[in-house]
């Protein structure tokens, strides 16, 4: 998937989030139902917020290491973290473990239950990334992909505090983080890592990886779009 066979064209853009993540949240929705009607309690946690027309509000959806842009809105910081500036920030990270420990207090709710899945999900990802080499494409591939599971998590997964799922959102969305990251580490070309200004040769206009997640999600990754098909997407990924 991330080898270097577009490495030669530096304007290779991906067109839509991978259908692996359109099938991780199905296997989501459907755990959601199976656990319910064991355990009770809600289906999800809210909604699937409306997408974010502004880029000044990325940083509050999707989180500042994600989109480099400060929360609240502001100016775009210049590039991804790197060196001093990236080992001081992931000392305040929040870490959790794949897998719990045989000790560990257990919560058989849905929300531990989904955000265990996640957990694993991601955390086979960021092995994948970390054994991969990535070409431009890759890379922008992996930020697409990153920004859509980022957008549907809260959806299905939230923090719930006094519990021992305090964290289980921000662990989660600490994980995507580090997957870009890890994916930006191991590209080929390092002038595309942190650049979010696409140039789509094909169309002649910049395009962005948010914009390419929110084409998608209206459109359903079917080229005439419409209505209907993005109705169809958020049927089979969400409950909304």
């Amino acid at each position: 998937i991330y080898d270097l066979s577009d490495a030669c064209d530096p304007y290779a853009i991906p067109s839509q989030p991978r259908d692996e993540c359109c099938k991780l949240f199905e296997i989501i929705k459907t755990s959601c139902v199976d656990c319910i009607s064991i355990v009770g309690g809600d289906l999800f946690v809210a909604p699937v917020a409306p997408f974010p027309d502004d880029d000044a509000l990325y940083g509050d959806v999707f989180g500042n290491r994600l989109t480099q842009h400060p929360a609240g809105g502001g100016a775009t910081s210049a590039g991804a973290p790197r060196g001093l500036q990236l080992d001081v920030e992931r000392m305040f990270i929040e870490k959790t473990p794949v897998l719990p420990h045989s000790l560990d207090e257990l919560n058989l709710t849905r929300n531990s239950v989904v955000s265990g899945i996640f957990r694993v999900a991601l955390a086979s990802f960021l092995e994948c990334a970390r054994s991969s080499i990535f070409s431009s494409l890759g890379y922008r591939q992996m930020k697409v992909d990153a920004i859509f599971v980022r957008y549907l998590m809260p959806h299905f997964v939230k923090d719930e505090f006094g519990t021992p799922d305090a964290n289980a959102c921000t662990c989660l969305f600490n994980t995507i983080d580090d997957i870009v990251l890890m994916a930006g580490q191991r590209c080929v070309d390092p002038e595309v890592v942190g650049d979010d200004e696409y140039y789509d040769a094909e169309k002649d206009e910049i395009v962005t990886p948010f914009a390419i997640v929110q084409q998608f999600l209206l459109t359903g990754g079917n080229n005439v779009g419409g209505d209907s098909a993005g109705d169809i997407l958020m049927k089979r990924i969400s409950f909304s």
